[in-house]
């Protein structure tokens, strides 16, 4: 259960996510960075409601979904299937990378 506090930094995390969301306007940029970020929060040994507020508050809306899903919709309306393929295959290695190199550069700052 999460209290008003916790809720009340839930939503101001939303906020700056979306709000920095919106003045980036590159996908895949964003969701490198926020691969990246993924990665150095979770491998921290933060409490519950702090990883809560900055994963699910921060990081999802900086990273969007929405903001993938339009990118390969564009694509698979100019029926090219080779870039459906490169961007599908460029988007999850590289999101995995970094998460990892995030992870990694966290471990060792500790």
């Amino acid at each position: 259960m999460i209290n008003v506090t916790n809720f009340l930094f839930l939503l101001i995390a939303s906020y700056v996510g979306t709000f920095l969301r919106f003045y980036v306007d590159n996908n895949f940029i964003i969701s490198i960075c926020g691969s990246f970020l993924f990665g150095f929060i979770i491998a921290r040994k933060l409490g519950k409601s702090l990883n809560h507020i900055l994963l699910s508050g921060f990081c999802s809306c900086f990273t969007s979904f929405s903001g993938f899903i339009f990118v390969l919709h564009r694509f698979i309306n100019q029926e090219d299937v080779l870039k459906i393929v490169l961007y599908l295959n460029i988007i999850f290695i590289s999101n995995l990378l970094m998460m990892y190199f995030g992870f990694m550069i966290s471990r060792k700052i500790t």
